[in-house]
Parts: C-alpha cells; structure tokens; sequence
C-alpha cells in the first residue's frame, strides 16, 4: 500500500461523518450585508443614443438603460438590474426604446417605454439578437443575429407583427437606416455563409443592403480604416462612424481629438451637422466645423452595492485524520462488467464490483485515462513513466507495462477500435491519432489535425472505419461560443463531418462526459445538465429520435459494459450502474481514505534575512523555529536555537510562500505540474475552473506526499449558459439544474466557485447566495451588477465577454471611473492577468536569464522552445507600448483602495515564471516591489480566507516558505531567485524538484 493511502471501511464511515459535520457548520449563515452608495459619473464602453425629439439621452451605463436630459444632469434607471441592457435604440415618437437584452442564456431584442416598467423581448429563442435599430417610420427593428448558422447576418424585424426576415447575403453587425428606410447600412468584414474567408474579392467595411436585396460597399475597410459602427446624417449625405481604435470620422476625415478615446458604438445625429457619441467615459457632442471642440454632457447615476461580510468556510488544510479519497479519476468499466479501472494518487486501480479495490502502479508517475481493450485482457492508458505523457499497455496477462508512443504532444482519452487492433488517442487535447497494437480489420491513420480548440475523448464508429469526438460548434464565427456536438473522422475518406444530436444543447462536455459510443453502434450516452442521456444513432453517428434522460443523480463518466445493456457512471456519492433504458441504478461500494503527508516535529529555518510580509522592510540574521508544520517563534540568530534539524541559510532571503490566484490544470505535464510550482516557490494554487475529480486528485496526491506539488484550492467546472466555450464549462439552462450543480460543487467539496461569461446575472446572484451561505466565496469574470449582489472576486481587467466587448476597459484598453469606483469602494478583489495581456512579452522578451535557467527542463517541448526564442529576441518598447493602458488601469484601481491578487491564467503563460513576470509587471505598472509581493502572499490568503494560515511569517502560521538567493525588495526580479521552498515544515530544494526521480 503507497505512502498516504489506506482502504479501511471503518475510516471511511468517519470521514464521512467528519466531512457532514464540517458541512453543516459550514452552512450556518454568519453573514452580515452593508449598503454601498455610488454616484457614477463616467461609463466604459458605454453607449449613448438621442431621443428623435432631441428631449433625452439613453445610455447602458453598467449594463442597465438610464435615461436623462439632453443638456446631461441625473440619469434615471428604466431598466429592471437583473436584466442586462445594452445599446439602445429609439422609437420615432420617442416614446419607447428598444434595445439588446440578456436574461435567459440568449441576447434578444427588448422594448422597453421611456418611464421604465416591464422590459419586453421581440425575439425569443436560442439565438443571440444584438444592436437593435429602429427604423425612422417606426415600423420596422434592424438587427444582427446568429440565426442564419455559421455566421452573423443582418435581420429585420415587422414590429406590429413580430415577423422576422433576413436582409443581408453576408455577414453583418451595427446596422443602421439610411433616412428614408429604403437601405440598412451595416459593418461587414465580407464573409458568406458558403464563400471562403479569404475570398480575393472581399471587401471588409461599411455595406448596405436594400429593400430588394442588393448590397453595396459604402466604405473600403481597407482603404479607409475599418468602421466599427456608423449612421447617416438627416440629409443621407455624410455618414459618422467609430473605430475600435478609438476615433470618430464622418465621410473618410477624422473627427475626433488625436488623444480622444471613441467608443466603438454607433453614433447619433443631433442635427445636419452635429454628432452625439461617447467617448473618454463622457457623453459627448461635436460639430462638423473643422477645430470646433468637443462638448461634454455631464451625467450621474447612483447604483446601491450590497456586500456581504462572512466567514469564509474552509477545510483543515493539515488533517491529523484519515480522509476518504475524493479524487478518483476516469472510471471505466470491464467488458464483462466485473472490474472498474480507474485512477486516483496518480496510480491506476482496479475495483471488482462486490470487492476491495487493487493497486496496479505505484510509483511516482501519473496515470490517466485508462481505456480496456474488447477482450478485456489489456488495460491502455497515459502515463509520464519515461518523462513525457505518452500511451502505455498495461497486458494482464503478463503482467507487463509496455511503452506504445513516443509523442511531442502529450498523449490522452485512450479509445480501443471494436476489434482491438488500433488504439485512437489526442495529442495535447486537440489533434486525433491512431496506432495500431494488434492485427484486425478496422482502419486508422496517422496524425489529424482538426481544431485549435480542446477536443472530448475519442470514441469508435460500429463500422470500425471511423472515431467521433466532442467537439464546440460555435453559432457564429464572429463570437466563440457555443454547443458541444459531435465531430467524426473517416479513415475510408479521409474527411470530417458533422452530426448535431442534441440541438440547442450541448452533447457532453468535451472532457469524460462523452459521447460515447455503445459497443453494438446503436447508441450514445452523455452527459449535460445534470443528466445522463441516451440516444439512438445510425451508424455515421446521426441521431434516431431525440434523446433520452437516463439517470439525474449527478452523473459523470459514463462507460459501457460489452454487453451493451449497461452503463457505469460516476457521482459525486460514489459509483452507479444502470440499464440503458433508465432503470434505477445500483451502488458500486468503493472504500478508499487518504492520510495527510507527516510534518516534521522541530525544525529550525537559519535565514540570513526575513521577509515576514508584514512590514516593507527586511529583519537581519534570524531563526524561524518551526513545530509540525507550524511557526512558533521568530528571532535573532543564536546557535543554542539549533535543536532538531536545522536548515542553514544564511545567504539566503525567506519571505511567505507565494501564491497563484489563478491557473489551471494540464493533466498532460503529469508529475512536473506540482513541481514547476515549487521549484518557482509557489505554496498555494488557486484554480477557478478544473474537472473537480482531477482537481481533487492533485490536491490529495500532494497533500499525501504522494508527489510534490502546492496545497490547491479548486473551484470545480466554472457555471456557465446555455452556449460554452471551455471544455468542462457546465452549461446550465434552468434554475432547477443550477440548485442541482451547487448541491454536486459542495458535495464534492470545493473551496469556492466560479461563473462563466454566459451565466445570466439572475442565476449568478443565486449562485452567489447559495455560496455565501455555504461560507464560501464566489469569483467571475462579471463586474456589474455582480458587485451589487455579493460577488467576491473579478477576474482578469479584461477577458472575453458575451457582449462582444469588455466593460472593463475600453476598446483602447482604458478603464475610467465607474470601474475604478465599483472595485475599489465594493472591496471586490481583483486578479488582473497582465501577463495574457501582453505583460509576459514585454517583461520576457530579451531576458537572458531564462537560457540558464534549469527549471525550464521542467515544461514540454514547446514552452522551452517559446521561452527560448522570448530570450533570444531584442527588446521592443512597442510590446511596453501595447501593455501601458492595462498597467495604467491596475495603478489607477490600486490608488483607490482596490485589492489586488496575484493571478496568471497559467498555462496560457508558463506556469510559475508567470507569476513571478505578472509580480514584476505590477511594478513596471507602479507598484512597489514590497506592495506587489502583497498581491501574492497576504492579499491572497485573505481571498482564500486563510489570512490567519497563510501570507506572512508569524507565530502561529503555516511554515509556508520561499528561500531567495538575493533581496526581492532591491529588485523584484530578484524574487524569481529561487533556492528552495517549504511547504508546512516540508523542505524542497529546487535542484531537487527539476530532477525526476
């Protein structure tokens, strides 16, 4: 039995009864809500729109319709909060304005009257709606839309009728009326449905289209700057357009000021010769005569925050006593349905249903995705055994482990054919492979490159000629999103194809959740919404009626039995068996607890200076005495100090061990995951968005000692709409399934959570309600009006957004008062990512340092050969140029009081040194060395809700330690100087961590 692993059933009922009782205390509602009062006086990225009658202004400041005067003043909200508002348009009597909301998981078209009350949609349905404009007579709404499949077009909507027609050939977005309703203009980059993209005649730019039809260029985008939203004047002469880099031009001049930042939305005529627009966080006007100024209108809206203040909830983070193993991984079971394989600690296991569970491997490799052969007699499945994460055998028959690739990429989602000769797989979640183990008859192929984005495990057609694989099928080309579906490769042809067989759902989730084929080729089972569904399909993968739900107690996994009739399931209490027809399912016992790594029982820390992250400045020559894990004295130097076992480090600076607020999971670095961040003295990890069960196995697998890696704290699958992007991202459609997902998050236990783009603003309060009751706290990428319900955590200053544009920052990148006042006075925290933004280039590229440096053994391939060419390069001011508007909005949030944690999204940037550059993009930015180290230790423990464990050294504290070889405070450069780590009493010395044993 491995270090860290027991299989006791007596222990397990205990943990059990443990775990309910810390949930139950966990539950108690402690909370207590403060009111928040804002007076907003500037908007980003906000719109403006003109009454015709030239009496009142509309804006969507925040996400909601305001109206005010038109010579400025108090703005007042029409809009009810819950409803997301944006761009809004006037009717002709200025009576009513119609604008794009979001509500139920799809921007449609609302109206709304001029007083406020009910908000009413015009369209309804699974499409996305947007920037209604409403025609001069009144009698008509033009808008884009994705509902045309494949790309956006231009849509027109009979407003006494609700009949809808397409009007544009080609895609479309921003439409507008020419003044007499005879034409829609539209910006277009001059795509068709059925044309290629690169045709040689496109011509991206301003088009319009008329009452029969025919389409026109207004303006070459190539020629004269590509329009990003336009209108014509009352004479249908000059038409006014904005640019998503940040200008304003009327007829091919430019109109707006060198410095001035135009909003990319449409803009409006207030007369023959005058332009409403906004730009800067202002409304403003501006005549067409050549030099005249710009004209502010001035405006305030008050919005009302209301903040919770709880105690945050969290597990003990050095448990004295068993715990049951929550971290079991990609069960697969048996042909003859007899055995379920799985991982769990990094190992492969066998259960034989009715029995105790077995230990296959047990070393310091990881395995993943285990897949049986037809037979039985065969186990394949991924491992980092010889240093890379490759396809391995595992025959049991002789008991011999056998190597099958040897791949650049790392290898995943195992998939036997029907007849066992081939093996298909994914290299780094993206390409199809095939490998052929044995003689038969199916058909494979060599490597097909299919998709820049993450593809679901494969699985075999009946026919044996062809695999299937999760897939997302965006709705639109112009915005990412949209529904898993299925994607399957002919060996006989060499093509793709398609098959839809869930329309309007998504069919799994693009990681174990499936599709997955039967082995007779009748069916497919998969998971979505919280439900296991079954369907029948043809042999090509096409659906035969629609699908059937089979089971919803939270089911995961799923895998068939040879015989085709049953199906094995995951749950978040332990493993199910059911009949494909839905039956009640079976319970699969499955024992198995874990113990925490032993501490140390007396160790003293002999530092040459100290960094105790409570003050900005360094203690001389000192002794940290530390007792099983824990810090209970810190003092001058004295030999007599030096009981027990001492590590000596007199040339070396200790400050707090750092922590990443934001990274995620690559199952393919296999054990150097845990190790990279060591190495770059990271002690705690944060992820927002991880497969729960594989977030758990590496919690568990280094909090055992199993492998070295940091305490994690997990988010589980980030809370998503009907349409996703992320493989993994759960697609919620219904309140009842929302409760039913934060009931599995909080089973599976989790330390906090995390909504995605497309959660609709009244599930996310419901999300944040039930969380904060939990005791738990809950991050997102939204900003408003989640600040106003409890949101505890925004992540990135800017990121992708289901309006097609960040409310954060600009389209130039700059942030204004609204944003900075709602961070800064709700005390949300902020973990900004410069480092994506650009960050990591500029800091990165030229640095020398990064040849020599033996941690960069630990990353693939690619990543060395990325960094390598990073270094090598000269450095360009034009990459400092590009990230000064971000650094410029972090400062301006942290000079108001914002708090600021330390994140990277890693591994878009390379796990560990992206911490270490975003740590010195925050002082490039402004910060202080000692102000930036704060985002990483104390601010941080303090969002996790361990600011009295972690963040600092101090009596009483975790011994959490990261030992530099020079001062941080001279140069936070000097912070990547890493010599070793501490991880509750535990030492690591780096030259340790980056050799392998």
């Amino acid at each position: 039995m491995p270090s860290g692993l027991c299989v006791d059933r007596r222990l397990l009922g205990l943990a059990a009864c443990a775990a309910l009782t810390l949930a139950l205390g966990g539950a108690q509602d402690f909370s207590s809500t403060r009111q928040i009062d804002l007076t907003l006086t500037e908007g980003t990225s906000m719109s403006a729109a003109a009454s015709p009658d030239r009496q009142w202004i509309a804006i969507d400041l925040v996400g909601s319709l305001w109206i005010l005067p038109m010579r400025g003043g108090e703005a007042k909200r029409i809009s009810p909060e819950l409803l997301e508002a944006r761009l809004p348009t006037w009717s002709p009597d200025s009576q009513s304005i119609a604008f794009q909301g979001y509500d139920d998981g799809s921007w449609h078209v609302y109206v709304i009257r001029r007083d406020g009350g009910d908000a009413r949609p015009l369209t309804r349905g699974e499409f996305d709606d947007r920037e209604p404009a409403w025609s001069h007579d009144g009698t008509r709404i033009a808008f884009s839309s994705d509902r045309f499949g494949g790309i956006t077009t231009i849509w027109e909507l009979t407003v006494a009728t609700g009949e809808l027609r397409r009007v544009s050939t080609r895609d479309g977005a921003m439409p507008s009326w020419a003044p007499n309703d005879r034409e829609i203009t539209f910006v277009s980059r001059d795509r068709e449905r059925e044309g290629p993209a690169d045709r040689r005649d496109s011509a991206p730019g301003l088009w319009a289209v008329n009452t029969e039809g025919r389409e026109r260029l207004v303006m070459d985008g190539r020629r004269d700057g590509m329009p990003a939203a336009a209108a014509w004047n009352p004479d249908g002469i000059e038409v006014a357009y904005t640019s998503a880099g940040g200008h304003l031009g009327v007829n091919g001049r430019a109109l707006s000021g060198r410095d001035e930042d135009v909003f990319p939305f449409r803009p409006h005529w207030i007369s023959r010769t005058e332009v409403l627009y906004t730009a800067d966080g202002h409304i403003k006007h501006r005549s067409l005569v050549p030099g005249a100024a710009a004209t502010v209108i001035p405006f305030s809206a008050s919005v009302s925050l209301h903040r919770s203040t709880f105690p945050i909830a969290h597990r003990v983070l050095e448990p004295a006593e068993p715990q049951r193993l929550a971290g079991i991984v990609n069960p697969v079971v048996s042909p003859d349905g007899r055995t379920i394989a799985f991982t769990a600690m990094g190992d492969l296991w066998m259960l034989p249903v009715g029995g105790d569970a077995v230990q296959v491997t047990n070393d310091p490799a990881v395995e993943l995705d285990p897949a049986w052969s037809p037979d039985g007699t065969r186990l394949a499945f991924s491992s980092d055994r010889g240093g890379h994460m490759d396809l391995w055998l595992y025959d049991f028959r002789t008991n011999v482990i056998t190597q099958v690739t040897h791949e650049r990429a790392a290898v995943s989602g195992a998939a036997w054919s029907p007849d066992g000769s081939h093996i298909a797989y994914l290299g780094d979640r993206r390409d199809v492979h095939s490998v052929r183990v044995s003689p038969g008859d199916c058909l494979g192929g060599g490597d097909r490159s299919t998709s820049a984005r993450e593809l679901g495990r494969p699985t075999w057609a009946p026919g044996c000629r062809s695999v299937a694989v999760g897939s997302l099928f965006p709705y639109s080309d112009r915005y990412r999103e949209g529904l898993n579906q299925l994607l399957l490769y002919s060996f006989d042809s060499g093509s793709w194809s398609q098959s839809l067989i869930f329309p309007q759902h998504s069919a799994g989730n693009r990681q174990d959740n499936g599709p997955v084929w039967s082995p007779n080729g009748t069916e497919m089972v998969f998971v979505t919404e919280g439900r296991l569904w079954s369907i029948n399909v043809d042999q090509g993968g096409g659906a035969i009626g629609p699908p059937r739900p089979i089971a919803d107690d939270q089911p995961e996994s799923p895998s068939w039995e040879g015989d085709s009739r049953h199906i094995v399931y995951q749950t978040p209490n332990g493993l199910r068996r059911i009949l494909a027809d839905g039956s009640l399912p079976d319970p699969i016992a499955l024992d198995l607890t874990w113990k925490a790594a032993p501490t140390p029982g007396r160790i003293v820390v002999h530092a040459g200076h100290v960094l105790d992250g409570t003050m900005d400045a360094l203690r001389g020559e000192s002794d940290i005495v530390i007792e099983h894990g824990v810090i209970r004295s810190i003092e001058g130097h004295r030999d007599e100090l030096h009981a027990g076992a001492v590590v000596d480090a007199p040339a070396e600076t200790v400050i707090p061990g750092l922590i990443d607020m934001h990274a995620h999971l690559d199952e393919g670095y296999g054990g150097n995951f845990g190790r990279i961040w060591l190495a770059y003295g990271i002690t705690s990890l944060r992820i927002p968005g991880v497969n729960p069960h594989a977030g758990l196995e590496e919690r568990e697998a280094f909090d055992a000692g199993r492998r070295p890696g940091p305490r994690v704290f997990l988010a589980g699958d980030p809370l998503d709409g009907a349409r996703v992007f992320y493989p993994g991202g759960v697609s919620v459609t219904s309140d009842a399934q929302l409760d039913q997902e934060l009931d599995r998050a909080s089973a599976l236990g989790v330390d906090f959570f995390k909504t995605d783009v497309r959660l609709p603003d009244r599930l996310q309060k419901r999300v944040v309600e039930y969380a904060h009751a939990q005791g738990k706290p809950v991050t997102s990428h939204e900003l408003y009006p989640a600040v106003a319900f409890g949101i505890d955590g925004v992540e990135h200053l800017r990121d992708s957004s289901r309006r097609g544009y960040s409310p954060t920052l600009s389209a130039t990148n700059h942030a204004y008062k609204d944003v900075i006042d709602l961070i800064a006075r709700s005390g949300v925290t902020l973990t900004p990512t410069l480092g994506i933004q650009g960050g990591f280039q500029a800091r990165a590229t030229g640095d020398k340092t990064l040849l020599f440096d033996q941690r960069l053994g630990l990353f693939p391939l690619p990543v060395v050969a990325t960094l390598t060419d990073l270094a090598a390069a000269r450095p360009d001011p034009l990459l400092d140029l590009a990230v000064k508007p971000y650094e410029a909005a972090l400062k301006a949030i942290f000079a108001a009081g914002g708090k600021i944690i330390a994140g990277t999204d890693s591994p878009v940037v390379p796990y560990g040194l992206g911490l270490h550059v975003e740590l010195e993009a925050y002082v490039h930015a402004g910060l202080t060395p000692f102000q930036a180290l704060q985002t990483a230790t104390i601010n941080a423990a303090q969002a996790l809700g361990l600011g009295d464990a972690l963040g600092t050294i101090e009596p009483g504290k975790i011994a959490d330690l990261t030992f530099l070889g020079s001062d941080p405070l001279l140069d936070i450069r000097n912070t990547r100087d890493v010599k070793r780590v501490m991880r509750g009493g535990r030492i690591f010395a780096v030259s340790e961590l980056v050799t392998k044993k």
